[in-house]
């Protein structure tokens, strides 16, 4: 028997999960680039970076200050930064093109494991704020109120 309540709970894509899906697909993608560039070409990133200080609105000393810090992260903890990436490339994907709450949970992996890169393996200036923190539970709570759109009623609930 199909009620109005039962109906209602069926798979959709709203306007908040695309917003959200497409803005952590395109920040995710852009991170994975940076760290792949820095992965791959260090020296010539510091050097490209290098030369937009010489554009007369560009603080030198904060380019210098980031370069530095990039140039002193680890080949293999930009290996690990591309893989959280991955991991929540792959859940936004997964939560808009497939509307499967496993989205979420990869998304939800990729979070937690950026979490803990940053501010355990590489640390330092790369550690996150307070308002990151905030930011992210934030991000993360606002998919999470997407989740009741995703779950297909499984059979038992459609029979009866």
């Amino acid at each position: 028997m199909n009620t109005p309540d039962s109906t209602t709970n069926r798979a959709k894509r709203g306007l908040l999960l695309w917003i959200l899906s497409i803005c952590t697909m395109i920040q995710a993608g852009n991170n994975i680039l940076l760290y792949a560039l820095f992965l791959l070409f260090p020296d010539k990133m510091g050097q490209a970076v290098g030369n937009l200080t010489q554009v007369p609105f560009f603080d030198e000393e904060a380019f210098k200050e980031i370069i530095q810090i990039f140039q002193s992260i680890a080949g293999w903890q930009y290996g690990l930064l591309i893989l959280v990436e991955v991991a929540i490339f792959a859940g936004a994907l997964i939560m808009l093109w497939k509307l499967k709450p496993i989205g979420f949970h990869i998304y939800m992996i990729g979070q937690i494991g950026l979490f803990c890169v940053l501010n355990f393996v590489i640390g330092g200036n790369l550690m996150m704020t307070w308002d990151a923190i905030i930011w992210t539970v934030f991000i993360i709570l606002l998919f999470a109120s997407q989740l009741k759109y995703m779950s297909e009623p499984d059979e038992n609930t459609k029979n009866q």
